[in-house]
C-alpha cells in the first residue's frame, strides 16, 4: 500500500512543499529501497531466521512512517521515505518466503490467489484510501497513520508467529550459529552492493534528466555509463559464483539467466511493474492537473483500474491452478489488453472534458496487469528448484516494484523535458520553472494561459502511455519466450 498511496496526495504535498519537479523521487526514494533489498532480505533471514528479521523490518517501517509524517521538507521526506523503504523491502519479501513455508503445496492455487488479491488490492486501493485522508490537507496521516498498526501487527508476530526457518526448529535464535563465519560466508554482499549501484546510478541517471540536465550532459553520461559497467559486473560475477563456487550463495543465480521460462518470468513481472506503477501514479495526478479534481476525486475515478488489477489476479490464479489451460495463453490475453488498454489512454482528450471511453481503456489495462500478477507468482514454485526459491520469489518481486521505479523515472523524465520545451513557447522561464515546482500555479495564469498550460500537461501524461504501449508490445514476445511443449500447470 506504501508505494501507491502517495500517488493522489503527492500534489498537495508539492505544493506545501515545493519540488513538484522532484516529485518522483517520493515514490522513487522509497522503491529504490524497497526494491533493492528484498532479496537481501531474504538470505539474511536464512541466517538470523525469519521472525526476528521480520520484527525488525517492521520496527524500522513504523519509526521512519513516522519521521516521514514529521517531515518539514522535500528534501526530509524523500530521505525518510528510503530508510521506510528498507524496512517495507524486509516485510513483503518474508512475508511471502513465509506463506511458502507454512502451506503445504497443494494449497498453492488457492493460497496464491489470496494472497495475490489481498497485496494487489493493498496496492490499487491505496490511491483511493490517499486521497480520503488528504480531502483537508492532512496528507501526514498517510504515514502517520502506520505506527499504530504497525505496533499491532508486531505484538501479533511476536505471539503468534512460529519460527518457520527449518534450519532453527527452536524458538530462540542460536546467536552462535547466526554469527559463524561459515554462516556470514553463505551471504552474496558484492552482488547485492552491485545491484543496488545498477539500480541507484540508473534510477539518479533519469531522475536527473527530469529535473532539467540534458542527456548529453556529462553527469548524466557517466551514470549511465556506470550503470552498463557495473551490470555487466554483476552478470559476471554472478556467473562466477554460481558455476565455479559453492559460496557465497549468488543473489542471482545464474540458472535463472539458463532457465527460459524463469526469464520469460522475471522479464514480464518487470514489464507489468512498469504499467502498474505508472497508470496508479500518473492517471490520479493527470485528473487533478487537467480536471482540476481533488484527491480523493481523482483516487475516486481511478477505481475502474484498481478494481479490475486485483479480481482478475485472483482469478488467473484459480483459473491456473484448477484448469488445464496453459499459461501463455492466459498471459498472451493480458497482452493483447494491455496493448488496446494503453493504446486508448494514450488518445485521452486533452481538454478538461473527461470521456467516459477513459474508464473502459483503465479497465482493460487492469485486467492486463492483473493476469500477469496472478500467473506469474503461482507459477514461481513450478519453474525454480526448490534451493532457489526464495531468491526466485524475491527476484519476482523485486523486479516487478523496480519495473515501476524506471518506468515512473523514465516517463518523469520525458515528460518533464516535453513540459520544459512546450511550457517555454507560452511563458516566461520562471514561470516555466514555478509551474515545475507546484503545478498549483496554473490557477494564478490569466485564463487564457490556463486553457493552453493545461492541454500542454494533458499531451505530457498522453505521451507518458504512449511510452508504456512500448512495454506491453515487448510483453509479447518475453511471453512467446515462457512457451513450452508440455505447459507448465500449477496442480
Amino acid at each position: 500500500m506504501e508505494s501507491s498511496i502517495v500517488s493522489t496526495s503527492i500534489v498537495t504535498i508539492t505544493n506545501e512543499l515545493k519540488g513538484f519537479d522532484k516529485s518522483a523521487w517520493v515514490f522513487n526514494s522509497f522503491l529504490l529501497a524497497y526494491s533493492g533489498l528484498m532479496i537481501i532480505w531474504a538470505k539474511l533471514s536464512d541466517i538470523f531466521g525469519r521472525k526476528p528479521l521480520l520484527l525488525l523490518s517492521l520496527f524500522l517501517f513504523i519509526v521512519f512512517s513516522g519521521a516521514c509524517g514529521a517531515s518539514r521538507t522535500l528534501v526530509q521526506l524523500i530521505i525518510f521515505r528510503c530508510l521506510q523503504g528498507i524496512g517495507a523491502s524486509g516485510i513483503f519479501s518474508l512475508v511471502v518466503l513465509i506463506f511458502y513455508e507454512l502451506v503445504p503445496p497443494r494449497k498453492w492455487p488457492m493460497y496464491t490467489a489470496m494472497n495475490t488479491l489481498v497485496v494487489t488490492c493493498s496496492l490499487t486501493f491505496a490511491p483511493i484510501f490517499g486521497g480520503l485522508i488528504n480531502i483537508h490537507g492532512l496528507w501526514r496521516w498517510i504515514f502517520l497513520l502506520n505506527i499504530p498498526a504497525g505496533v499491532i501487527a508486531m505484538v501479533m508476530l511476536i505471539l503468534f508467529l512460529p519460527n518457520t526457518n527449518s534450519r532453527q526448529p527452536q524458538p530462540w535464535i542460536d546467536w552462535r550459529r547466526c554469527f559463524a563465519l561459515k554462516s556470514v560466508q553463505r551471504v552474496d554482499i558484492l552482488g547485492t552492493v552491485l545491484l543496488l549501484a545498477v539500480n541507484t546510478f540508473l534510477v539518479t541517471a533519469l531522475e536527473q534528466a527530469a529535473s532539467g540536465t540534458p542527456f548529453r550532459a556529462s553527469l548524466v553520461l557517466s551514470l549511465l555509463m556506470l550503470t552498463v559497467v557495473i551490470l555487466g559486473g554483476f552478470l559476471m560475477w554472478e556467473w562466477y559464483i554460481t558455476t565455479r563456487r559453492t559460496l557465497p550463495e549468488p543473489v542471482f543465480p545464474w540458472r535463472f539467466v539458463q532457465n527460459r521460462v524463469a526469464a520469460g518470468m522475471f522479464l514480464n513481472s518487470y514489464f507489468a511493474g512498469t504499467i502498474f506503477l505508472v497508470c496508479t501514479v500518473q492517471i490520479p495526478q493527470r485528473f487533478e492537473t487537467i480536471n482540476k479534481d481533488s484527491a480523493f476525486r481523482a483516487g475516486i475515478r481511478l477505481i475502474a483500474f484498481v478494481l479490475f488489477v486485483p479480481t482478475s489476479s485472483a482469478f488467473a490464479a484459480i483459473l491456473l491452478g484448477k484448469s488445464k489451460i496453459p499459461h501463455c495463453w492466459i498471459l498472451l490475453s493480458g497482452c493483447i489488453l494491455n496493448i488496446a488498454g494503453t493504446v486508448g489512454l494514450s488518445m485521452t482528450s486533452t481538454s478538461t472534458t473527461i470521456n467516459s471511453s477513459q474508464y473502459g481503456f483503465q479497465i482493460l489495462t487492469g485486467i492486463g496487469v492483473g493476469l500477469f500478477n496472478g500467473v506469474l507468482i503461482l507459477l514461481i514454485p513450478y519453474v525454480v528448484e526448490k534451493r532457489d526459491l526464495g531468491v526466485g520469489s524475491a527476484t519476482i518481486s523485486q523486479l516487478r516494484v523496480l519495473g515501476g521505479v524506471l518506468g515512473l523515472a523514465i516517463v518523469t523524465s520525458v515528460t518533464n523535458n516535453f513540459l520544459r520545451s512546450e511550457l517555454s513557447r507560452i511563458l516566461a522561464a520562471d514561470q516555466v520553472e514555478l509551474l515545475l515546482q507546484s503545478v498549483g500555479t496554473i490557477d494564478s495564469l490569466p485564463e487564457s494561459l490556463q486553457s493552453m498550460t493545461r492541454s500542454i500537461f494533458a499531451h505530457g501524461y498522453n505521451l507518458q502511455m504512449k511510452i508504456m504501449i512500448g512495454f506491453a508490445v515487448a510483453q509479447v514476445p518475453v511471453t512467446l519466450l515462457m512457451w513450452a511443449k508440455k505447459p507448465i500447470m500449477a496442480t
